[in-house]
């Protein structure tokens, strides 16, 4: 059933390049992308910060067909990518935004993929903030980062060194599980923490309820 929802988000792609094709495939994969529409509302909207080329996105368009989701990135190439795959489906929208500065609508989910990691501290708070004023009353905030703390230790670096891949020309800010707690707490959310099951990565999924 996984591999169906996989090869049906990945159909969205058909006919752009064989590295976005590739890129969304295994990003789906990685990212346990079936858990995501299990902790979010079913109903409102949902923004997905720093959606990149819109793999989630999608995926939560397609299994969330009652929500409207809103796919936000400053990467111009990725929206016209994400934007090429939405097709004739209604409850979906990319477009180009600075989450750090610029207020965000209000909302019932938001969702945050590997993308904090990008932002300096500063702006990481900014951004937080944001997304807090935005998010009705009960609205969820999910976050997933790569852990420093991940056993066996190897995951997190395969983490860190894959980011460095695919963003050589970027710097990464990578925090302790326990400092995205404290931070997302003090803001005000009820924060619980998912140890995501990858073999390889050391991924964690914070869920924040306001």
């Amino acid at each position: 059933m996984q591999s169906k929802s996989i090869t049906e988000l990945t159909e969205l792609y058909t006919g752009q390049g064989i590295w976005v094709r590739f890129y969304v495939r295994a990003r789906a994969r990685l990212l346990n992308i079936h858990r995501y529409p299990e902790l979010l509302p079913h109903n409102g909207l949902i923004i997905d910060i720093g959606c990149g080329y819109g793999v989630l996105a999608n995926y939560l368009s397609l299994h969330l067909p009652k929500n409207q989701v809103l796919g936000i990135d400053l990467n111009y190439k990725r929206i016209d990518s994400a934007n090429m795959s939405i097709n004739n489906r209604k409850n979906i929208t990319f477009r180009i935004e600075d989450a750090s500065n610029s207020a965000l609508p209000d909302c019932e989910g938001i969702v945050m993929t590997d993308f904090l990691h990008h932002v300096c501290p500063p702006d990481q708070q900014k951004i937080l903030e944001n997304a807090f004023l935005s998010l009705r009353k009960g609205g969820v905030l999910l976050i997933s980062e790569a852990d420093p703390g991940a056993k066996p230790f190897y995951r997190y670096w395969a983490s860190y060194l894959s980011d460095r891949v695919l963003y050589p020309l970027s710097k990464s800010y990578f925090r302790k599980s326990s400092d995205w707690e404290n931070t997302l707490s003090r803001l005000g959310f009820k924060v619980g923490v998912v140890r995501l099951r990858n073999p390889i990565f050391a991924g964690i999924l914070f869920t924040c309820r306001k």
